[in-house]
């Protein structure tokens, strides 16, 4: 059952962090940019235009909604569309049309690009995810009807769900559209809560103001609370710091350079300056990167990659499968770490063994730190057969130009 209290809550949370940060802030490094891709999606979406590819690539922007280190969906929505027009034409005309009930129109969908993708495969000889799940599909039936669907981010939705409901549970194997269906009653009763509320309404409107899209029945802005609570509880959870503010934009030359500096200082040689540097390098440089086994990130039905993978217990850095089909969850610390993060990680796995794992699967931990201290090293004496450690060094590279 959905508690009331619970939801208050939540929504206490969020305003205390745009208390803290600003709305200014809010709007202009956090989930601004949310309201202008819509606005523009509406402004170049037309599915009779005669480059389907060129009008999708134009009215998708290219944000953190449909890309990422492993996340590729509006990349494979366009070489279907470019490679297989008719077909992604008609998949999209059938997620449209609002004569069938959008449980059913979820499904389909997901399917008939399953099997577009199934072609695509045959044709070229290699394996390759759609990653169009629902993730992508109701971001899609949130920007063509934004004042009636809501855009999922099935991690965090389901943090919230749990929240409010602790019976909330989704079913393995449950259609695609089912999921959604799942997720609809917490997220409208969210809805309903905030959308009378002056205090909501001010942030609503400085988030629409000048963007061409109003938001007046406050689908996207039950995303925005959903999304930004779930962070800030989960960060707060595994003692990690408040929700980061996300790139919302493809990054300029100068922010590559400034962003991609490994510190040198003489203790601490070879190690990235912030965390976050370290999960992206590893992330993009996946199969470069040597684990001392093979690796796998883990994803969602959809595609989603495990990477800040939010939990009711915090953030899981990466989880990621071997070769075998366990779940490894693997914590990073840029620099020396002690025995504290020990139990975070072990944290970690009780929670991906209570709610990922199937009967014959198995969870373990890798820490990958820049030094080790210890007192780390003594704790993982107990742990040995559960969690590994790592240490990492980078290294640049100098070469002549071919």
């Amino acid at each position: 059952m959905i508690n009331q209290e619970k939801i208050q809550e939540w929504v206490r949370i969020y305003l205390k962090h745009i208390q803290d940060i600003t709305v200014d802030v809010h709007v202009s490094r956090e989930e601004g940019y949310k309201i202008l891709a819509v606005a523009n999606f509406q402004k170049y979406f037309n599915l009779e235009a005669p480059d389907l590819a060129s009008m999708l690539e134009q009215a998708i922007t290219n944000n953190n909604l449909v890309t990422g280190a492993q996340y590729w969906p509006r990349k494979m929505l366009l070489i279907y569309a470019q490679e297989y027009t008719e077909e992604t034409r008609t998949a999209l005309r059938n997620l449209c049309d609002e004569s069938v009930d959008v449980y059913t129109r979820i499904t389909n969908a997901r399917e008939e690009f399953e099997k577009i993708n199934d072609k695509r495969i045959e044709k070229t000889g290699e394996q390759g995810h759609s990653y169009i799940g629902i993730r992508f599909l109701s971001l899609l039936l949130g920007y063509i009807f934004p004042d009636k669907y809501n855009a999922l981010k099935p991690v965090e939705w389901k943090f919230f769900c749990r929240y409010i409901n602790p019976e909330f549970a989704i079913p393995n194997k449950t259609l695609t559209g089912e999921q959604y269906r799942y997720y609809e009653p917490c997220i409208e009763a969210l809805r309903q809560y905030i959308k009378d509320r002056e205090d909501i309404k001010v942030i609503k409107d400085a988030l629409v103001r000048g963007a061409g899209y109003s938001d007046d029945n406050y689908h996207w802005m039950t995303q925005n609370v959903i999304y930004v609570t779930a962070r800030i509880l989960a960060g707060e959870r595994s003692d990690q710091q408040p929700e980061k503010v996300e790139r919302t934009h493809e990054p300029e030359e100068e922010e590559i350079l400034s962003e991609n500096v490994v510190n040198t200082d003489e203790d601490n040689t070879g190690f990235m300056p912030l965390e976050k540097h370290l999960e992206e390098y590893i992330m993009n440089n996946w199969d470069t990167v040597d684990f001392g086994e093979k690796l796998t990130v883990y994803r969602e039905d959809d595609g989603t990659p495990g990477q800040q993978y939010v939990t009711d217990v915090g953030i899981i850095d990466i989880l990621a499968k071997d070769a075998k089909g366990d779940f490894v969850v693997i914590e990073l610390k840029r620099a020396e770490s002690k025995y504290h993060v020990l139990g975070q990680v072990l944290n970690y796995m009780q929670w991906v063994k209570d709610n990922l794992v199937t009967e014959k699967e198995k969870v373990r931990g890798m820490i990958v730190v820049g030094k080790a201290d210890n007192t780390l090293k003594s704790a993982l004496k107990q742990v040995a057969d559960k969690v590994i450690l790592k240490e990492y060094r980078i290294k640049m590279t100098l070469t002549n130009p071919q």
